[in-house]
């Protein structure tokens, strides 16, 4: 990781032309060029797919009571091939790939636990926007979203109803946006104040709509929000801010943008911001409760009841889903796998948690889970090689042969003599020391 501050490094080959993208933090291990990971028109028999769109289906249940009306609709910005497209733009840009390092098997868990984290912070595949900032979106005659923010004390989670518009009190829409990050650290802060809302039907709406591209708040498939995020996600992805600045909820409609930013925050995001690990550089080792810890560690871990009821939940949530992801995918990850403890973080009592969930029938796909895991294992068994027998270690011992004391040839002479020269020199040392 040559960058030791976020915005300020830029390693791609400028003098050829390529886009001013900073490098994402390495996780040692070699890209994977033998597997494919998602499958096209030119996918032969010979190439192996990781995730094949019948798997993607199985794990991405886009919530089917959506409003009908809604455009783009969830299945289009949730779709397969926006993801795909979304893979393909960001490692032909980096050199660390993502869901292209290390193993079949590595692949195969990174993009589980990808797939798990985006089906919680999407609630299941079923939101794009952060519902207190964008209440009943709507589409003007004009082509644009317009959203209704709210303030979190005024809106009703369960009804998704919001009791008094934010722009009610307020004369503009100030969240998400740091004025201390802007030009080369963030996207520049705007005066969102409401605007008339131009109807199909000639109406105006003018209850406290603003337009959705002039906001920094939550969307992406993993939490994208603030100014500095957008300009980070925007650099990662094209090498310009103005890609997703000038309209922060293209990541909203956008399928590959929709993806591209949670695959930005899965690869670049840093435990401490500048520094620590990455999730990716997590699950590279395994280590599910590590991608916890870097993503969300500061709401959601230690992953016990004290925290916060709301955010258990979502870590039973995202439980939940590595369950399914990786039955889907035939992989298993550890909770907390922090074998090496350098680079490895852990999400303390997740592995508790889990355990817990799978007894008591919440996380139902975590008691089956196993039962999917496909063998990692050679299909060639080793060859076993039997210990030495008594008979074996005798031909060493003293009397085993007459002139000649520990064995078959002279060698064994050399390696004595070798042996009491390095005992003589090591006693020395201690003597001298």
């Amino acid at each position: 990781w040559p960058c030791n501050f976020e915005t300020l490094c830029f390693c791609n080959d400028i003098d050829n032309g390529g886009a001013r993208i900073p490098p994402a933090p390495l996780s040692g291990e070699k890209v994977n060029d033998a597997i494919q990971l998602c499958e096209d028109d030119s996918t032969t028999d010979n190439v192996t797919v990781i995730l094949t769109r019948e798997m993607f289906d199985q794990i991405v249940k886009v919530n089917s009571t959506e409003d009908p009306q809604q455009s783009p609709s969830l299945q289009d910005v949730f779709g397969y091939g926006g993801f795909c497209a979304a893979v393909s733009q960001y490692n032909q840009n980096h050199d660390e790939k993502f869901a292209g390092m290390g193993t079949d098997e590595q692949i195969r868990r990174e993009v589980a636990a990808f797939l798990a984290h985006v089906a919680a912070d999407t609630f299941g595949f079923s939101t794009i926007r952060e519902d207190h900032h964008c209440v009943d979106p709507v589409v003007g005659s004009d082509g644009i979203t317009y959203c209704k923010p709210c303030k979190e004390e005024h809106y009703d989670k369960e009804t998704k109803v919001c009791s008094q518009a934010y722009l009610a009190t307020e004369t503009s829409y100030t969240e998400f946006c740091d004025e201390t990050r802007q030009g080369q650290q963030g996207c520049d802060c705007r005066n969102v104040t409401a605007a008339p809302v131009p109807l199909a039907n000639g109406a105006i709406d003018v209850s406290g709509y603003i337009p959705a591209h002039s906001a920094y708040f939550t969307r992406g498939a993993i939490a994208l929000s603030w100014n500095y995020d957008y300009y980070g996600a925007s650099m990662a992805l094209t090498g310009s801010a103005s890609a997703l600045c000038d309209s922060p909820d293209v990541v909203a409609t956008n399928s590959q943008y929709f993806w591209g930013a949670g695959i930005y925050k899965w690869m670049e995001k840093m435990q401490f911001g500048t520094t620590g690990s990455t999730a990716h550089r997590q699950i590279m080792k395994g280590n599910f409760g590590g991608t916890v810890e870097v993503l969300y560690g500061e709401l959601e871990c230690p992953a016990s009841q004290w925290t916060s009821l709301v955010h258990v939940g979502m870590v039973k949530e995202r439980i939940a889903h590595v369950c399914n992801a990786g039955a889907v995918l035939g992989v298993y990850i550890e909770m907390d796998q922090c074998d090496v403890p350098i680079d490895c973080v852990e999400c303390k009592e997740l592995k508790d948690l889990y355990e817990q969930c799978k007894a008591d029938g919440t996380c139902a796909a975590c008691a089956t889970w196993t039962d999917f895991v496909r063998s990692s294992a050679p299909t060639v068994a080793p060859l076993r090689v039997q210990p030495p027998s008594w008979d074996d270690w005798s031909h060493y011992s003293p009397s085993s042969a007459a002139g000649n004391r520990f064995g078959r040839s002279g060698r064994s002479n050399q390696h004595l003599g070798l042996i009491s020269a390095c005992s003589v020199l090591f006693l020395v040392s201690l003597l001298l020391c």
